[in-house]
């Protein structure tokens, strides 16, 4: 897009390197006919990400929000035209663009950053609720892998009508690189196919033990809990380690303890087994005085070695900040549910560009996604120097 951003917050700016974004917009297939091709596609999709970036979201929003700014624009571009493109230029790039070939894009624009860390990928699935036809219950459904240390969507791919996520995530997992990456995800993709695979590929997982797994919730959930002691003898302490904490939020207090034991790997017949956990929830509300309890059982390839408890505790919590720091910004801040494009392939795109929107401003210094598009609608030069 440029060759740097460069954003403020109240108590610093910070430099968020975007080189080659533009390069990477090169190397998609422009979908027209070479012939009367009047913008180049990396123009095209750099106004989409300005106007989103500018807080616009709807094609006619956008494409007037691009003209508002044109002048400017032309020139920042280096644009060789007396006027930027019309509505329905965009409209025709994003009903032909190929959205596999997108998301790949993005994905590997924002692997490009060296890490010492470990990636940890989530996955986790939504439906494009515009995309549903009226009278029916099903629309266009999107799988996703996301770095929650990073903000960003490594992959995203679509679900066909007649599978479902489970049966998706090989496929999606398949074009991303997991070594040393650590899986996580809900209960449906706590399947042995699914562990070997990442195992495989040199990645690790950590995922919960519900009610699809009866038997081997009810094991995990039985060496936790204390051995009977007939009378006048000691309890058997079987080796454990330990974690929790404390957080005080919105009204509440939320409690957290991790239990994490390896005497189960031997016995629980699962590919690469490390440890079983126990996480228990207690969350105290201030206003009423009342007191929830939650509990959740899980498996993971880590070992003790690998990970300390302090830190699967960190990740078994960090898995649902796809819910609230993607998805949850996705229908809210960029309005994606309420959508009034009725072309499906075009949502489809734009809810990859909101993708690569969001990965690009969680790189900067603002907390909140509204707060940053209101300050580059008003200042869009600094999200685009030439």
């Amino acid at each position: 897009m440029s060759n740097t951003i460069a954003t403020q917050s109240n108590t610093q700016q910070n430099f968020v390197s975007l080189t080659g974004l533009r390069a990477y917009f090169d190397t998609l297939t422009d979908p027209r006919n070479a012939k009367g091709k009047r913008y180049q596609l990396n123009n095209l999709l750099t106004l989409l990400i300005l106007a989103k970036l500018g807080g616009e979201d709807q094609m006619k929003g956008m494409a007037e929000w691009i003209r508002l700014r044109e002048g400017t624009l032309l020139k920042l571009l280096d644009i060789p035209r007396e006027r930027l493109p019309h509505q329905t230029t965009y409209e025709r790039v994003l009903a032909g663009l190929d959205e596999a070939a997108l998301d790949a894009m993005i994905g590997t624009f924002f692997s490009a950053t060296e890490t010492d860390e470990p990636w940890q990928i989530v996955l986790d699935g939504k439906v494009l609720r515009g995309t549903i036809p009226p009278g029916e219950t099903q629309g266009t459904h999107l799988l996703a892998a996301y770095v929650p240390e990073r903000g960003v969507v490594l992959m995203q791919v679509e679900v066909d009508g007649k599978a479902n996520e489970k049966s998706t995530a090989p496929r999606l997992l398949e074009a991303i690189d997991l070594q040393g990456c650590v899986v996580t995800g809900d209960a449906m993709f706590t399947q042995r196919d699914l562990c070997e695979q990442i195992v495989e590929a040199g990645g690790d997982y950590i995922f919960p033990v519900k009610d699809n797994h009866p038997n081997m919730r009810q094991t995990i959930a039985d060496v936790f809990m204390p051995a009977p002691v007939s009378a006048g003898h000691s309890p058997v302490q079987l080796p454990e380690t330990c974690a929790q904490t404390v957080d005080h939020a919105r009204g509440r207090t939320e409690y957290r303890y991790l239990t994490a034991s390896s005497q189960l790997n031997d016995y629980l017949d699962w590919p690469h087994l490390g440890q079983v956990f126990r996480v228990q929830r207690v969350v105290h509300h201030h206003q009423t005085g009342k007191l929830t309890y939650e509990v959740l059982l899980g498996i993971t390839s880590l070992t003790t070695d690998q990970i300390t408890p302090d830190d699967l505790l960190h990740r078994v919590r960090q898995h649902w900040h796809i819910e609230n720091r993607l998805h949850y910004v996705r229908d809210v801040t960029f309005r994606e549910d309420a959508c009034t494009i009725r072309h499906t392939k075009r949502q489809r795109l734009l809810a990859s560009l909101n993708n690569l929107v969001i990965g690009l401003v969680r790189q900067t210094d603002f907390r909140y996604l509204p707060e940053a598009r209101r300050y580059f609608s008003a200042n869009y030069r600094e999200a685009l120097q030439l």
